[in-house]
This record gives C-alpha cells, sequence and structure tokens, in this order.
C-alpha cells in the first residue's frame, strides 16, 4: 500500500482574508486588465484601477520578473468546488462569504450561479460567467485575499465554463471550473459541453498547472481498474454512463481526480445528497495533471459547510506557492470641500489657487493650458482642505447572519429526525425573508439620507 495513500489528512480550517487586485485573459470575448492597472469589461462594470492592500501573509523570498517584483507566500493553495444552487437571492453571495470565513480558502469553483451575463464584482473577490438572459447555470469562483493579489486574469467562456490564471511558483497556475449538463441532457449537449472543455485546454500554456474543479454530474464509483492512472481507490458509490465519459476526458488529456487520492470515512467522499438523505454521490470533483499529483495533500468534502444546498463543499490542498504582486498601496481620498463654506478657508484656497494660475505658462496648446489648470485646482484644493474617505457599510444585518449560523448548526443534526428537518427548512425561509428585509431597508436608508441631501441643498452629497 502507498505511503502517501496511507499518511493522515492534513486537516483544513483557518480562517482565510479578505482584499485584493483583480481579472484579465488573453483574446475573444477576454476581460483585459491593461499594462497600467486598470481593468474593463463588457457588462457595464466600470474601468477601475487596482488598489492593493498590505497582507499579513508569510513570505519567504522575492522574485523579479521584468520590471515587476513579486512575493512567494508560504501557504498551501487550497482550491475547491461547491454547487450553491443558486446565488440570485437577495444576500446569497453575502452569506456565501460570510460561510467561507469558517475554512482556509484561495479559490472556489462555484456552480448554479444563475447570474446574467459576466464579469466581476466591486471587490474584485467573485468572477463569474452566465447566461445573456436567462437566470439559469451560470459558474464563478470565489477568490481569497492572497488569489486576487495573484490573479492575472479570467476568461468567461460560457455558463458552463470559466478559467482564471494566477501567478504561482515553480509555473503559473490555470484553474477552469465548470458545470456538466445532468443527466437528462442528450449526447449532444454533453459532447459540446467536453468541446468547451477541451477547447479552454488548448488556450491555455503549456507550462501552466492546470486544475479543472466542478460539478461533473457523473458518478465514477470507486473501483478502479483499468482507471489507475486517471482515479485512485477511494472513490464512492458506484459508476454511470457520464461517469465512464469523465474518465475517458481524464484518460486523454491526463489530469487526475483528487477526490479519490485520500481513503476518507463516507461523509467525507460524497458531495451530493437527496433531499430525504438516502442517496448519497460523489459528483463534484477537483482533477489536477497528473504531473502533478503528488503535490496534492488532501481532497475532502466538508458537510458543516451550510449555504441551502443540496451538494457540499470540497477543498484540496495542494503545494503550491502563489506569487502577489509587491505594489505600494494607494489611498484615494475625496477632498472635502464642505470646509470651503468657511470664508476663512476659501480665502487661503483662493489665494493659493491664484498663486498657482500665475505660474502657468501660456505659450502651449489649449489642452495642455487646460490639464495644467486642473492640476493647479487639484493642487491648491489638496493643499487646503483635509481629505475624508468614505466607508462602505455592509448591508446584511448582524441578525441574518445570526440566523444563518443557526441554519448552519442545524444542517448537521436535520436527518435525525422529521422535527429537525422542518427546523432546518424553516431556518432557511427566515434567513431569506431576513435577507430581503435587510436589502430593503438598506435601499430605504439610502433614499432617506439622498433626500435630506437635497433638501438643504447638499447635492454633492447627495450624489456622491
Amino acid at each position: 500500500m502507498n505511503d502517501e495513500d496511507n499518511r493522515k489528512p492534513y486537516r483544513l480550517g483557518r480562517r482565510p482574508g479578505e482584499q485584493g487586485p483583480r481579472p484579465l485573459s488573453s483574446n475573444q470575448d477576454r476581460i483585459e486588465k491593461l499594462a497600467t492597472g486598470k481593468t474593463g469589461t463588457k457588462t457595464g462594470t466600470t474601468t477601475r484601477q487596482i488598489v492593493t492592500n498590505k497582507t499579513a501573509a508569510a513570505v519567504t523570498s522575492n522574485v523579479k520578473i521584468g520590471q515587476q517584483q513579486w512575493k512567494i507566500t508560504k501557504d498551501t493553495l487550497t482550491v475547491g468546488t461547491w454547487n450553491v444552487q443558486t446565488l440570485w437571492a437577495t444576500g446569497k453571495l453575502e452569506l456565501l462569504r460570510n460561510e467561507m470565513k469558517h475554512f482556509r480558502f484561495d479559490v472556489i469553483g462555484i456552480s448554479e450561479v444563475r447570474w446574467t451575463e459576466k464579469g466581476e464584482t466591486p471587490s474584485g473577490d467573485f468572477i463569474w460567467s452566465g447566461e445573456d438572459t436567462t437566470h439559469t447555470r451560470g459558474v464563478g469562483m470565489l477568490l481569497s485575499a492572497k488569489a486576487k493579489k495573484t490573479l492575472i486574469g479570467y476568461n468567461p467562456i460560457s455558463s458552463r465554463v470559466i478559467t482564471a490564471r494566477f501567478n504561482a511558483t515553480p509555473f503559473k497556475l490555470t484553474v477552469i471550473h465548470v458545470y456538466t449538463p445532468t443527466s437528462a441532457s442528450s449526447d449532444d449537449e454533453i459532447e459540446i459541453f467536453y468541446d468547451s472543455i477541451e477547447h479552454a485546454l488548448t488556450q491555455t500554456p503549456k507550462k501552466d498547472i492546470i486544475i479543472v474543479t466542478g460539478d461533473w454530474n457523473a458518478k465514477i464509483g470507486s473501483d478502479n481498474t483499468h482507471w489507475e492512472s486517471v482515479m485512485g481507490r477511494y472513490g464512492y458509490g458506484d459508476r454511470n454512463e457520464r461517469g465512464d465519459r469523465l474518465l475517458e476526458f481524464a484518460a486523454l488529456h491526463n489530469p487526475y481526480i483528487c477526490n479519490t487520492r485520500f481513503q476518507q470515512k463516507a461523509n467525507r467522499k460524497w458531495t451530493w445528497a437527496s433531499p430525504d438523505g438516502v442517496h448519497k454521490n460523489m459528483i463534484d470533483l477537483v482533477l489536477i495533471q497528473k504531473r502533478w499529483k503528488s503535490s496534492v495533500t488532501n481532497c475532502r468534502t466538508f458537510q458543516s459547510a451550510d449555504i441551502s444546498s443540496d451538494h457540499s463543499l470540497v477543498l484540496c490542498n495542494i503545494k503550491l506557492r502563489l506569487k502577489r504582486r509587491c505594489i505600494k498601496p494607494q489611498q484615494y481620498h475625496r477632498a472635502d470641500v464642505s470646509q470651503l463654506k468657511s470664508q476663512k478657508v476659501r480665502e487661503v484656497y483662493q489665494t493659493r489657487l491664484v498663486n498657482r494660475l500665475q505660474d502657468i505658462d501660456t505659450q502651449c496648446t489649449l489642452e495642455e493650458h487646460a490639464a495644467k489648470v486642473e492640476e493647479a485646482i487639484k493642487e491648491a484644493l489638496q493643499a487646503t482642505v483635509t481629505t475624508t474617505r468614505r466607508v462602505k457599510k455592509p448591508w446584511i444585518s448582524e441578525q441574518t447572519l445570526n440566523l444563518a449560523d443557526e441554519k448552519r448548526k442545524m444542517k448537521q443534526i436535520k436527518n435525525v429526525s422529521v422535527e429537525n428537518g422542518q427546523l432546518y427548512k424553516n431556518l432557511c425561509n427566515k434567513v431569506k425573508k431576513s435577507a430581503r428585509q435587510d436589502k430593503d431597508n438598506w435601499i430605504q436608508d439610502k433614499c432617506n439620507e439622498i433626500e435630506n441631501e437635497l433638501k438643504i441643498g447638499n447635492t454633492r452629497q447627495a450624489t456622491a
């Protein structure tokens, strides 16, 4: 028996961080991050400059790549997959973020996002690819603070496939997340889906480390006879036709199914359960290139994770290092122009502005002159008034988060009795209702704020 397969699994479970960079990647319909650090998307998200925060991540050494310097982090890379059934519900993404604070992770592939179009959240910690108009299917990735800082770019291929590329060592890392058609789908749909994955693989640089995560809707079973090269001896259940198709794909492209590599108890293997808890299957899988399978230290299911889904969270630990760019954090603050209401402050500002305008050389083009005037106004303002930083408050309430924690605990015992099952359903409904109420309250508060500012003539603050 292989010593690697027998060793004690490494336990996951440290709280991650929260904050970092953003997207990009190659041609076609991809999102490109410019050399200036700005990102533009086709989904209406505004072009903005990346602001990276300092983190407490441990560092072993510095590596220079071209003109940029990168820091290598020591932590083990944790990649996972989770079918959340939907994020198209009020507060569902906030609840997902809150739930993942209980676990250490870097990149989590999310299935059944059910958001339209494609793009990223303003904070840059979630990227997605969905249908153009209908709230069906959809895939995405939730990124930790460390992963955001190493993100090179992402490619929203379709509502079933999304890829993201990260700076890592010894080679760059490409994560592909997929959501496979269900068993009710036609064979043609399945083949089109696998063709899209193969296309994504061909577009990936050959030197990249490739990890494929997702809800495969395929049962590979526990018998690895004739399939030893692509799966281990520790699968779960029986194999079906879709499982055969997945194994054929793995044999052709050489990925290894990490879920089957380690001996685990049953509830750390199965990733989906029927509503009555009777039928259970292993269908959410993490695959890695065969030459890197020895880098995998553990891969297991976490039944404690709760997002009101019949699927369970799967996390995989891999001995890889991410490299983040060493960019000095830039702080963007808004000048507090309300201070100019003071006669004394206004006189100081006017004096400084006049002095700066007098120094401008008029022997230049109209565009150059306008730019110099703008710079003079900014300099005079910065020298006169202080800056203010607007703090964004979370709209979801502590009450909703507490209900989510209660629901999480009840999930562990929901199958003990019918009463517990009903209590869990009630808590699910309470969380949804509370989140909707939080959103309504937040919108109402914002409307009241704007109305009050307009009443006193403060249009700047009202539109801020």
